[in-house]
């Protein structure tokens, strides 16, 4: 039985593909005795329809090699399903941001940029942007050097107009004096919220972004290579990142089963297990795994608390760690070592316990999606290439 994504493949082609038929539109329905089917694109049901609809046996090999160019171009309309509807003209670009308000145009190749998210202003150079307002702090800067290359709060002409992510510890006349002329911020921490208000009154435009998806990361690069007038780089970069995921995603194997797993994360001294709202918890869902903490994908947040005697009932057969903070793998050996429960689960007998690396499924990991992907695959199916 195979893993699917029928349910967000169909709503993408209704929104994408007005033109489609219904009976093409039908073929993507989900089985009903598969219980762990939506935001899988881990294989489409059409692998097998295209698979046994090829050519005769005498093409066999030919058959093969196009039904597997169709696969691998559905997967990859999936994830473009959001750069699609960004609509670039001459002098503008066009597209809905994640403020709720519906479609806006920002003009091309603005002068002076405030991007006051570190994931996204590491985004917005990879784009080909560079930013003259950012958020500084160790965290920021650690992060500048892992994605950029260099700590950019030291470069020339770069001012930091906050040492925090939290709108709520912003000063907006901070930001305001340095006359930007786009201003980019995240919708979570406050940010958006903070900073909308003042910047429409002095005339800035603002785009509010929330992403933890390849598809949402499509989208901005789209979005943003075409503002900074380096749309060249979508192919070399966003484009080819794209087509490294669907390789991955490809490769997963048809099976009976999903991998029954649960992804930890220690915040504030907390144990908590990510849901299907969560990027690698997102990650897991599309490679096919099933998410012990978000079985039917109806938590609304991206992580809840769970104890020992929650994982003993749930018993997953392995245990994904993600790294956050200081917390790190040997964290969890360091709190629950020597706890009975946690040395019962199957999991830790068997040493299935992976660590989820921190500049991968912490922070966004842009261009880097398909390692993301590739190294998780690898924990699910280890006896798989990919």
């Amino acid at each position: 039985m195979k893993k699917t994504i029928e349910i967000l493949l169909l709503l993408s082609m209704l929104l994408f593909f007005a033109g489609c038929s219904k009976q093409e539109s039908s073929s993507f329905q989900t089985s009903a005795s598969q219980s762990n089917s939506e935001n899988q694109p881990a294989a489409f049901s059409q692998k097998s329809s295209l698979q046994s609809s090829g050519a005769s046996s005498s093409s066999e090999v030919s058959s093969t090699s196009a039904v597997k160019s169709q696969f691998d171009n559905r997967v990859i309309d999936y994830y473009m399903s959001k750069a699609n509807k960004v609509i670039v003209t001459n002098t503008h670009v066009t597209f809905t941001d994640d403020s709720g308000r519906g479609e806006i145009s920002i003009e091309k190749n603005p002068k002076k940029v405030a991007v006051l998210y570190g994931s996204l202003t590491c985004l917005w150079y990879e784009a080909g942007g560079t930013a003259q307002s950012v958020i500084g702090g160790k965290s920021a800067a650690a992060l500048y050097e892992e994605q950029i290359g260099r700590d950019i709060t030291q470069d020339e002409g770069v001012k930091v107009v906050s040492n925090s992510l939290s709108g709520s510890n912003w000063d907006i006349e901070t930001i305001l004096a340095e006359q930007p002329d786009l201003i980019v911020c995240a919708i979570g921490m406050k940010g958006y919220a903070t900073i909308s208000g003042p910047a429409e009154t002095a005339n800035i435009p603002v785009i509010g972004i929330n992403y933890d998806t390849v598809q949402d990361y499509l989208k901005w690069f789209k979005v943003f290579c075409n503002l900074t007038g380096r749309p060249e780089l979508w192919d070399s970069i966003a484009g080819k990142t794209a087509s490294r995921v669907a390789d991955v995603v490809s490769k997963v194997p048809e099976s009976a089963e999903s991998p029954r797993a649960v992804i930890l994360v220690i915040n504030s001294n907390i144990l908590k297990a990510y849901t299907g709202k969560s990027q690698p918890g997102g990650i897991l869902n599309e490679l096919g795994g099933l998410n012990l903490a978000d079985p039917d994908k109806n938590q609304t947040g991206s992580s809840i608390e769970i104890s020992m005697e929650d994982l003993y009932a749930l018993d997953p057969d392995l245990i994904l760690f993600s790294e956050y903070g200081e917390a790190a793998l040997a964290t969890l050996d360091e709190l629950y070592g020597n706890d009975p429960v946690w040395q019962s689960l199957n999991a830790v007998k068997e040493k299935k316990i992976y660590a989820l690396e921190r500049t991968l499924y912490h922070n966004k990991a842009n261009q880097n999606y398909d390692k993301a992907y590739r190294a998780m695959a690898e924990m699910l199916y280890p006896d798989i290439q990919f």
